[in-house]
């Protein structure tokens, strides 16, 4: 399976002078997954899936905490081509199952000096099972950016970032693909409808794209492929507010980027559902302030 890392900064180059620039960061993380471990109810373990991703049956940056979820073989076309996240048949809760990146990845989204656009993009592979969250077996499917570091709770405000949301919570009742966004701070947050249904037994390629220019002006674009039915979606969306955008620095917020399958106010039902994932990337290009020089001083 491939995994990658890499920072392209040598390959980008202004439309003008043509040369290197030192104040930009292009880096680009890619998994796909190939898991061969099993995580069970209430072990507290994790794995990892090349490229600085990790697997973790509840909550943390590559680790788990009071794990209620298991995460192991799953597969779109083959017995190991996606990693599936699973959540128990406890009544609880606290299932928390993640794919996801260090959660100090991505320093919110700050605004860039003029001339700059600080830009983070998202890109997975998914696909539904026989059963979904509704209401009766209540819990959310989400993608993208978000803090990784909170997701041992299930209410939105411990997902801090733009991502795809479908929530079924008992209150909200999702039954699209939501942008979703939240601010760390204020737990500020809004949505936006894609339009795209989330249907059973369905395999989706999702694409979010969210970035800031040096006015301040946010942008988050989506594209999303039903591969079931080839249909095609995409757009633009913005929160009811912009300051639900994340827009804080390192030292107040830090962002990662994740696959999660998680439960919601929980009722009384033994109902499992999963979730399967058969990649993962993201690209950071993010101005940065001074040369980084390996080994300087």
């Amino acid at each position: 399976m491939a995994h990658g890392v890499r920072n392209i900064n040598d390959q980008t180059l202004f439309a003008t002078a043509q040369t290197r620039p030192v104040t930009q960061l292009d880096f680009t993380q890619f998994s796909d997954f190939n898991n061969y471990q099993t995580y069970t109810t209430n072990v507290t373990s994790s794995g990892t899936e090349g490229a600085g991703f990790g697997v973790a049956a509840s909550s943390a940056s590559l680790g788990t905490t009071n794990s209620t979820s298991t995460a192991g073989f799953g597969g779109l076309t083959g017995a190991s081509s996606a990693i599936s996240i699973t959540t128990s048949s406890l009544n609880n809760a606290t299932d928390v199952g993640s794919i996801n990146t260090h959660q100090y990845l991505l320093p919110g989204l700050p605004v860039p000096a003029s001339g700059f656009v600080t830009k983070y993009e998202f890109e997975t592979r998914i696909r539904t099972a026989a059963t979904i969250h509704s209401n009766s077996v209540r819990g959310a499917f989400r993608a993208g950016f978000m803090d990784v570091n909170g997701m041992n709770l299930p209410g939105d405000s411990a997902f801090a970032g733009p991502h795809f949301r479908f929530m079924c919570d008992g209150t909200v009742t999702n039954t699209n693909w939501m942008i979703f966004w939240c601010n760390p701070n204020t737990g500020g947050n809004s949505t936006a409808d894609t339009g795209v249904a989330v249907s059973a037994s369905t395999t989706y390629r999702m694409y979010l794209a969210t970035e800031v220019n040096s006015a301040g002006i946010y942008t988050t674009t989506y594209k999303i492929l039903n591969e079931n039915t080839g249909t095609r979606t995409e757009g633009t969306a913005s929160p009811s507010d912009p300051a639900h955008n994340t827009g804080e620095g390192f030292t107040t917020y830090g962002m990662g980027a994740a696959v999660v399958n998680c439960k919601s106010n929980v009722t009384a039902t033994t109902t499992t559902v999963a979730l399967y994932i058969d990649y993962m990337g993201v690209r950071v290009r993010r101005p940065i302030s001074r040369e980084i020089l390996i080994g300087s001083i």
